[in-house]
């Protein structure tokens, strides 16, 4: 899943690390995130961008999203974007059939 942002294309990918870094660096989980929106999609996009660029910080990540409103880019592109790649992560499934368990 990629995000274009400013005419450059950026892959996204949603690990649990980089979740877990998201949490760590905000104090919230994902799901409070999700009530601050310029918060959220901040987080969430960096949280997705770095794996594939290590370096980048959440001001970096805010100042993307900045470029991409200044250009005519939409945030509901962007948040559109950030929710298809954490559900092609598989993050926000509906619950499955409960795990088997192995054993007498």
């Amino acid at each position: 899943m990629t995000v274009t942002l400013n005419g450059v294309e950026y892959p996204l990918r949603f690990t649990v690390n980089a979740l877990c870094c998201l949490e760590e660096k905000t104090g919230k989980s994902l799901d409070q995130l999700q009530g601050a929106q310029m918060s959220c999609l901040r987080g969430l996009l960096w949280c997705g961008l770095m794996e594939a660029n290590p370096a980048m910080t959440l001001q970096d990540a805010g100042d993307l999203i900045t470029r991409h409103l200044q250009s005519g880019g939409s945030l509901s592109a962007l948040s559109d974007a950030l929710a298809k790649a954490l559900e092609d992560a598989c993050f926000f499934q509906p619950p499955g059939p409960p795990a088997r368990t192995v054993g007498p």
